[in-house]
């Protein structure tokens, strides 16, 4: 039986998260960029972290501005950000 990661489960939450409430938005892909963790040894990482998913046309551009009818409550996601920061320091 495959043993589960803390940190990939809590990425592929996020992504799934993320895709279901981008699936209604005006975009043509996703850039999924990953970096490695705490390279000081010079030796491969055995973890990675999210850089970023960010939207993307296929013309180069990407989406710039959100709605701002639409503004960012951070109190919507208060509970996210504090098991975020708990299980992906």
């Amino acid at each position: 039986m495959m043993k589960s990661n803390p940190s990939t489960l809590v990425k592929l939450l996020l992504i799934g998260c993320l895709s279901v409430v981008c699936v209604a938005e005006d975009f043509d892909f996703f850039y999924f960029v990953q970096h490695c963790c705490y390279l000081t040894t010079g030796k491969p990482a055995a973890d990675f972290g999210i850089h970023g998913l960010w939207p993307n046309y296929n013309d180069g551009s990407y989406p710039s501005n959100c709605d701002p009818s639409n503004p960012c409550d951070q109190s919507e996601i208060s509970d996210l950000r504090s098991s975020m920061q708990k299980e992906w320091p």
